[in-house]
């Protein structure tokens, strides 16, 4: 073929090319018809295609309208209604990509914890849990079946699903870690059913259109999680906590005394300060907004101290009149030398607030790394000082891998349970919700002493015993 044929040749495939897809926008209409005002249409090919700038979205969308110009001026006019009425077409963001759909909700969710709304840890975790979802759709058979996130279906769920039961991850997310299969789905995928209520909510993400279904939404889906049979005694008995108190040295005695005696989070001693005691023997367990720090659950609560360990934390002689209450080890034993560590909690927030100043545009998460630094310089523990404190221990002892540091929680709300406790002041211990009924706001709990008291007699007595001789002991040797 010589060149001037191979380029009429090219040239008509190119006609034929553009004639199919060509758009031709309608601007004659039969007589007694109103033209759309807003709303624009062309004809492609065999359909119509309607075309619109949608101030919600921000950009010009396209709807594509198979049928006759009838239903094309028809579906124009709803367009154009909602646009009149809402400013918004109810089609969202268009063909909005899975990973589009995915930055916009972190953002949001990063913007929540910027607002305070909720921790920079949960947002944390959701970017975990979305990643396995990130993945997911970014396999090649999946971009291509399901390439918006407005086409996801039911199938696309059971196919999610079923990746993440065969999924291989390793425990703490460290690469040389030995890899097994997830326990369970369920965390992750109600954390993808979140992303995408809030992606078809009109008042939050309006990215979907108004008639958008979510597959992940539903009764139909089984959690895979067996609950646990409670029969029986918690991993860590009484028995057990009066020997782990017997091998406590004075360090860890103070150490872990609110965590068998008050069922605290192992988290919460770190946020302690000596200005949570009160003089008439109270030790108030408090959210901290002023410093970045609330409790989980964004509960305040107090606890009744018993007599040997108000003792201890009043007249210790390594403790200081001012700052916080526990250390870290080698502060507490004056190896390692803390600038703030007599600094009051009133001190503490000047000096927070002083250097949250100096950063413009402030995160929530530089405003948790400025809080962790300053604790870190007033001799503050960390979760995993106390653990790796309750392993030496454990190990000491032998006892079993189940026995975590987390069971002295589940000892203490076994024991107040065992003693008779009413159910509203062991759930404040714990700092749980008391009740979502109307009549929790009418309860009040003013007989929380005596309460715990009578609860810590009946159950924690030989605990009591050998926490009060172990620390004369103590105090006697030192």
């Amino acid at each position: 073929m010589n060149k001037k044929a191979f380029y009429h040749k090219s040239k008509n495939c190119w006609n034929q090319y553009r004639e199919k897809h060509r758009w031709i926008r309608i601007e004659k209409f039969p007589d007694g018809i109103e033209p759309p005002q807003k709303v624009r249409i062309y004809r492609q090919n065999d359909y119509f295609r309607l075309q619109f700038w949608d101030p919600a979205a921000k950009k010009n969308l396209t709807e594509r309208v198979d049928g006759d110009l009838v239903t094309a001026i028809f579906r124009a006019r709803e367009i154009e209604e909602r646009l009149k009425h809402f400013r918004s077409s109810g089609l969202g963001r268009g063909k909005l990509k899975h990973q589009n759909l995915l930055e916009l909700y972190q953002s949001h969710l990063q913007r929540r914890a910027d607002a305070g709304e909720i921790d920079p840890k949960t947002v944390r975790r959701y970017a975990s849990a979305l990643e396995h979802y990130r993945c997911f759709v970014d396999q090649p058979l999946i971009s291509t079946t399901c390439p918006s996130a407005t086409n996801v279906n039911r199938e696309l769920v059971l196919q999610f699903q079923s990746h993440l039961k065969n999924l291989q991850i390793s425990s703490n997310g460290h690469p040389n870690t030995e890899k097994h299969t997830m326990v369970s789905s369920d965390y992750v995928l109600d954390v993808v059913r979140g992303m995408y209520i809030w992606a078809a909510d009109p008042d939050r993400g309006n990215l979907m259109p108004s008639g958008f279904r979510n597959p992940f939404q539903g009764k139909f889906r089984q959690t895979e999680s067996v609950a646990p049979d409670l029969f029986g005694e918690p991993d860590i008995t009484v028995p057990m906590a009066v020997e782990f108190l017997k091998t406590c040295d004075s360090y860890q005695l103070q150490l872990f005394a609110l965590l068998i005696f008050y069922g605290l989070r192992a988290s919460e001693p770190c946020f302690l300060f000596r200005d949570n005691l009160t003089s008439d023997g109270w030790l108030k367990v408090v959210c901290l907004p002023q410093i970045s720090y609330r409790t989980k659950g964004r509960r305040d609560k107090r606890l009744p101290l018993l007599e040997p360990i108000r003792i201890l934390f009043e007249k210790q002689p390594r403790h200081t009149e001012a700052g916080l209450l526990l250390h870290r080890r080698s502060v507490w034993e004056g190896i390692e030398k803390s600038p703030l560590v007599s600094y009051s909690l009133d001190e503490i927030t000047k000096e927070y607030t002083r250097r949250c100043r100096k950063s413009t545009n402030l995160s929530a998460e530089q405003g948790i790394q400025i809080r962790d630094q300053l604790l870190q310089e007033a001799g503050g523990l960390k979760y995993d000082h106390i653990e790796n404190e309750f392993h030496r221990l454990a190990d000491q002892l032998s006892w079993p891998a189940e026995a975590t540091l987390k069971d002295f929680r589940h000892l203490f709300s076994t024991a107040m349970m065992n003693a008779g406790m009413p159910e509203y002041y062991r759930k404040y211990l714990m700092g749980h919700a008391v009740s979502k009924s109307a009549i929790s706001t009418y309860t009040h709990l003013d007989q929380l002493r005596e309460h715990y008291l009578e609860a810590a007699q009946r159950q924690f007595l030989p605990l009591i015993e050998v926490f009060t001789r172990r620390s004369n002991e103590l105090v006697s040797a030192a």
